[in-house]
């Protein structure tokens, strides 16, 4: 009976611990697109480059974004769920402050993001979803 217990309460903590793990996210992190046509500097110019400076911190996310002109911006509302984060910045689209909100699945030194825009233009010009993003760790 006793022995029963014990290896109910070991089984108990081992689930308990896996669900307690968190995806390594601290580093930085790097993504390319291709420019959109009719973009900025009117068309496809090479690849925009978005860089994720993360920093975790339990179950939360924070750091910092640099976009595709070098503008940084603070990473807010980031939440860590296993391999999954969410999180959000608040950038300037001429003149327009818009919030882009973030959701990913890390998998090793890859992040696969999916990234939703607030508050101006409701999507990519021409309209269509944007494909996920493919951010590499730096190392």
């Amino acid at each position: 009976m006793r022995l029963k217990i014990i290896a109910m309460a070991v089984s108990v903590l081992c689930l308990m611990a896996v669900s307690g793990f968190a995806a390594d996210v601290t580093g930085t992190w790097v993504a390319e697109m291709a420019a959109p046509k009719g973009g900025p500097g009117g068309g496809p110019g090479g690849p925009m480059k978005f860089t994720y400076n993360l920093k975790a911190d339990g179950a939360n996310l924070g750091g910092t974004f640099i976009g595709p002109r070098g503008n940084e911006t603070e990473i807010i509302e980031g939440k860590i769920d296993g391999d999954k984060v969410t999180f959000a910045v608040k950038i300037d689209m001429m003149g327009n402050e818009m919030k882009v909100n973030y959701t990913g699945t890390v998998s090793g030194d890859e992040m696969t993001l999916t990234f939703e825009m607030e508050g101006g233009m409701g999507g990519p010009p021409g309209g269509g979803d944007m494909p996920p993003l493919v951010a590499k760790r730096q190392k």
